[in-house]
């Protein structure tokens, strides 16, 4: 009779040291295959059950489900994102032409008969038609950056005398602040887009002076394999994001924008660009002689020979 219960008994425990072995493996497998399914989202697969249990069945079930709810969440986002992109196009596309005419006749109108008066509605009417021209353009550039299939020639390029180059070309717009410029005169060589590297590098400028109060500070820094781009301006105390790094999200806009003629388009073109050139771009704060400033800094991997 003693034998017998310990015979039970063993079986028992045997049996249950197998349930244990066989829960472990079949969680050990569904999180390898969890994490390879979050690795490639777009295929559709689920985490499969290698050992029969009703409890487990059902919590993989579930976790399936999920998965499956989360791809048609995916797909209804990518569908969206694609429908938002063609009619950004369509819609600058549909507006460039008439406004180009508009542009062209109210550059034709002849002032002479004009009021003083007259003469400054027109001006500012011009003014208005000039960033709405800017606003179309920076959404079609922006249809244009952020799809999926856009290209761009990259090829060895000096980013510092560009840089250099924009600093000279906008002196008069940065003369609204006082300027300090740390650039080195020899070759930054990085591999990028010339056209690209001009367009973030005056969407920058212009995002500095717009925001900056009395300050703007740009540089250029070697550190080992990188190159290191800075722009710092100070800014209004009271103005600082919880998450700075929001200035690059497409359509987020300051208050500040909408009276100093932003569009919120700018910094957002930019991250995709610098990107698409194998660089990263952020923003911080910085703190400093009571003051705050927003630092805006790129990145991108120096060619050597």
């Amino acid at each position: 009779m003693k034998e017998a219960v310990i015979l039970i008994l063993s079986i028992l425990v045997c049996y249950l040291l197998w349930r244990l072995f066989a829960i472990k493996y079949t969680l050990k497998k569904a999180e390898k295959e969890l994490r390879e399914i979050s690795a490639e989202p777009e295929e559709n697969r689920i985490v499969k059950f290698p050992v029969p249990d009703k409890t487990m069945e059902a919590f993989l079930c579930a976790v399936n489900e999920n998965l499956e709810e989360i791809r048609k969440l995916r797909i209804a986002y990518v569908k969206k994102e694609e429908n938002l992109k063609e009619e950004i196009e369509n819609i600058s596309h549909d507006l460039r032409t008439p406004l180009t005419a508009i542009l062209g006749y109210l550059k034709m109108m002849d002032t002479s008969s004009m009021s003083r008066e007259e003469q400054e509605s027109l001006k500012i009417v011009r003014k208005k038609a000039g960033e709405l021209q800017k606003l179309i353009e920076q959404f079609y550039e922006l249809s244009r950056v952020s799809d999926g299939n856009f290209q761009m020639k990259m090829e060895e390029t000096d980013a510092g005398r560009i840089l250099r180059e924009c600093c000279l070309s906008h002196y008069g717009l940065l003369e609204k602040l006082k300027v300090e410029l740390f650039l080195l005169e020899t070759p930054v060589k990085i591999r990028g887009n010339e056209e690209a590297l001009t367009r973030v590098f005056v969407n920058l400028l212009q995002n500095s002076v717009r925001y900056g109060q009395t300050e703007l500070t740009v540089s250029i820094q070697k550190k080992e394999k990188e190159a290191v781009f800075i722009f710092a301006n100070d800014i209004e105390e009271g103005t600082e994001l919880s998450e700075p790094s929001r200035i690059f999200d497409r359509f987020y806009m300051q208050e500040a924008s909408r009276t100093k003629g932003g569009t919120g388009l700018g910094l957002t073109v930019s991250r995709y660009l610098v990107e698409y050139m194998n660089g990263k771009i952020w923003a911080e704060y910085k703190k400093a002689e009571k003051k705050t400033y927003l630092q805006i800094t790129i990145s991108f991997p120096l060619i050597f020979f």
